[in-house]
């Protein structure tokens, strides 16, 4: 059986140019609205614990 990567369902609300944005990005690189946010959130939490790591926290 195929085992479950993602199990927390999140929701977000968006503006309309926001979302037509995310959507069209996402269109065009042929993958999932969803892909591509998880993507957004892995960079910006990379940078976050980056900063973090050069502060010494």
């Amino acid at each position: 059986m195929k085992k479950k990567i993602y199990t927390r369902p999140v929701s977000v609300m968006l503006s309309e140019e926001m979302f037509d944005q995310v959507k069209t990005i996402a269109d065009n690189e042929d993958i999932g609205i969803s892909d591509y946010v998880r993507e957004a959130i892995r960079e910006k939490l990379a940078t976050f614990n980056q900063n973090n790591i050069q502060k010494g926290e």
